[in-house]
């Protein structure tokens, strides 16, 4: 057994547990150990880069995928940190910093170990691990009763959609009489029985819909985003999103092929027409981009059904820009928050007055999550049309371009807000380091992908097994 290809996962834990213990010795280093965390995860993020390919005990594995992903959700522990150092949501009370960094860090492990998954037991753990460390985020301020009541939501699902996944890997052992991902692979479907086959990858899209947020398994996210902190809002609705799907494409590579295409694909057109519909109405920041999210999914599932190598990286390419794009759009939330107190969307009246960069700067991410050229959105989007039309999904190329033309409404609303409408303050917008490298790494990406996309798009092809 080759321990060495986690040598990424060993050193970040062991980091982590670093981070936990030392915030009892020193107290006092408070915000301290979220520079840290950084670097312990910018070192991990090298680990990775520079790991083998290979296997462990037939249950985890190091190929271009898991190590794309990885660094994604790496980049999204990052920024979030990057984030809580200035969320209003965190630093009005105290918080213990190394505690909630070691959480962070230990949900790292989690991402990590799940998008390298090769067997569905070691797949439930990694999952696990992300959920348990998510939930206890959601509701770490304790004194506030929407985090509470947030917290208590995201468990209770949690445990409800485990109980499915697990169900399905039961009718899975007892097809194959193995939990490995590999019996599948290389299973004869014409001899396989299908009926109970059907059922457990059910059952398992059940389990991964409620951690994605597919309709009908989506209706925790509203009330979670809104409760948690604004910083564990924008993790949730990206990192453990990208390694879900990363996990989600290893273990159900052709859904032609067990013959439940046509139902995600029904499954990606309401996920996306719930999320964009379900936005139209809505006042609060977080719930909006809470829709926003779900609508995401719907299209991301658009590769899912696709599958083959184009759908595969397509969903890569989606997750990478859609990190940037939607992590910018939250640091310009938590900015907006912060300065006026409100979560309210008229809270973004009148921001190109106070300050003109900041206001462009999140209309290129509400722009990009629409999927106008040329931006990354367009290029992540196209992918993905392109890829369902390659394999004959004309219906469902054009529901997501009619879907696309909705989001165009509410995610302009808030631009008209910003450059149109009259707003309460009229003092500038004071930015810190910390929010001003949030805002600018993801806009750099984000107009750089849309503009030049070559380099991305190879990156995403050579992570393709």
């Amino acid at each position: 057994m080759n321990l060495g290809l986690l040598s990424p996962e060993i050193f970040l834990a062991l980091g982590a547990t670093f981070v936990l213990l030392g915030e009892t010795i020193w107290p006092r280093l408070s915000r301290a150990w979220i520079a840290v965390s950084v670097f312990l995860l910018v070192v991990t993020a090298g680990l990775v880069l520079k790991a083998p390919a290979g296997a462990v005990g037939g249950m985890i594995v190091m190929d271009g995928m898991s190590r794309f992903l990885k660094i994604v959700s790496i980049f999204g522990v990052i920024l979030t940190l990057g984030l809580s150092l200035e969320s209003r949501d965190l630093n009005e009370r105290w918080i213990p910093w190394g505690t909630y960094a070691a959480l962070l860090l230990l949900s790292t492990v989690g991402l990590m170990l799940l998008v390298s998954s090769d067997d569905l037991l070691m797949l439930v753990i990694s999952l696990e691990l992300v959920t348990i460390t998510s939930f206890v985020l959601t509701g770490f301020m304790k004194s506030d009763r929407r985090a509470g009541e947030a917290a208590i939501k995201y468990f209770l699902v949690g445990a409800f959609s485990t109980g499915l996944m697990i169900y399905g890997i039961s009718l899975y052992y007892g097809i194959f009489g193995t939990t490995s991902l590999a019996a599948l692979r290389a299973a004869d479907m014409a001899v396989v029985a299908r009926v109970p086959l059907a059922a457990s990858v059910f059952f398992l899209l059940a389990g991964f819909g409620f951690k994605v947020a597919i309709v009908p398994f989506h209706m925790w996210v509203p009330d979670v985003y809104e409760g948690a902190p604004l910083p564990i809002t924008a993790f949730i609705s990206v990192a453990p999103k990208a390694a879900a799907f990363g996990a989600l494409l290893r273990a159900l590579p052709d859904l032609n092929a067990v013959g439940v295409s046509s139902a995600v694909a029904l499954l990606s057109v309401l996920t996306m027409t719930v999320g964009n519909v379900g936005a139209l109405k809505q006042t609060n920041v977080k719930r909006f981009l809470g829709y926003s999210s779900i609508a995401q999914m719907g299209y991301v599932l658009m590769g899912v059904v696709a599958g083959g190598n184009s759908g595969r990286s397509s969903v890569l390419l989606y997750v990478l820009v859609y990190l940037f794009m939607n992590m910018g759009a939250f640091a310009g939330a938590i900015l907006v928050v912060n300065e006026s107190g409100s979560e309210d969307l008229s809270a973004f009246s009148g921001l190109a007055r106070r300050s003109f960069p900041l206001a462009l700067t999140v209309a290129v991410f509400f722009i990009s999550l629409t999927g106008i050229p040329p931006l990354a959105g367009f290029v992540g989007k196209f992918s993905l049309f392109a890829a369902v039309l390659e394999h004959g999904w004309i219906w469902l190329a054009a529901a997501g371009a009619v879907n696309s033309v909705i989001s165009l409404y509410y995610y302009f609303s808030v631009v008209r807000r910003m450059f149109f409408e009259e707003g309460k303050g009229s003092e500038k917008f004071p930015v810190s380091y910390s929010l001003a490298g949030c805002l600018a790494v993801p806009l750099l990406v984000t107009l750089w992908a849309g503009i030049f996309p070559s380099g991305f798009l190879a990156w995403v092809r050579s992570a393709i097994p």
